[in-house]
């Protein structure tokens, strides 16, 4: 792929989305993949038929976007308004969450008041659907002390349907989406996570940045404790229009 200009320039020129991309992102050789594919159908199988015609028709048929950068690449993530750039807005449409690792952001921008950790396996919306800034940034600062660790927790991600079934499975889920659920609790997520679950494990490399974007219009998350006993350092958090 010749080099791409920025975002909207990959987004707009990629084919096929479940063969792999490699290129060139704002001047870094970068690799790119679709973490889920074939999303829907895995999801129905998953459930079984009693939940397809509610679930079908509102799913993501792929699920997840993750870049990988060869070397730091420093990326304009959003404007001086907290506005989304357009070509990741495409992607999260898309795709639902986007992660890209080895990147970040100016270093005005990876500034945060806000880091956040959660209850393990308590999916939520950050953004309620009548707030603008529905999108939420989620980032590892490779230059702050706590944040250059791998991080020992992960963050969780389910898309709003799915998550309404599993809790109508466990029993607990009621006749409309909610904008939380407790999930999981009483079950092996490993089979789960890259088939229903997209996990976003923050644990790449020492002084290595990492950012996700999560639409909560379409998604839930969670923080999930491999490891109860360490719940892991707070990741800084910014909201979006």
């Amino acid at each position: 792929m010749p080099p791409c200009a920025d975002f909207s320039d990959l987004a707009r020129r990629h084919g096929d989305p479940l063969a792999p991309l490699e290129g060139r992102l704002y001047g870094v050789a970068f690799q790119a993949r679709v973490a889920i594919p074939d999303y829907r159908a895995r999801v129905l199988r998953h459930y079984g038929p009693q939940t397809s015609a509610r679930l079908s028709s509102r799913l993501f048929r792929h699920f997840g976007f993750v870049i990988d950068f060869e070397a730091p690449a420093e990326l304009p993530v959003h404007d001086g308004g907290r506005r989304l750039d357009e070509g990741l807005r495409t992607l999260a449409r898309r795709f639902g969450p986007v992660l890209m690792r080895n990147a970040r952001m100016p270093a005005r921008a990876r500034r945060s008041n806000q880091r956040n950790i959660f209850g393990s396996l308590d999916f939520h919306l950050d953004r309620g659907v009548n707030q603008a800034d529905r999108y939420s940034l989620f980032w590892r600062d490779p230059a702050d002390p706590e944040q250059s660790k791998p991080r020992s927790s992960s963050t969780l991600i389910l898309a709003n349907p799915v998550a309404h079934a599993q809790a109508l499975k466990e029993g607990h889920g009621g006749a409309n989406f909610k904008p939380g659920y407790s999930l999981f609790k009483d079950e092996d997520i490993a089979p789960l996570t890259n088939e229903i679950l997209f996990e976003a494990s923050w644990r790449a490399p020492e002084s290595t940045g990492e950012i996700a974007i999560l639409d909560n219009s379409a998604v839930l998350h969670a923080s999930y404790y491999a490891r109860p006993w360490d719940r892991g350092y707070p990741i800084s958090v910014r909201y979006l229009f």
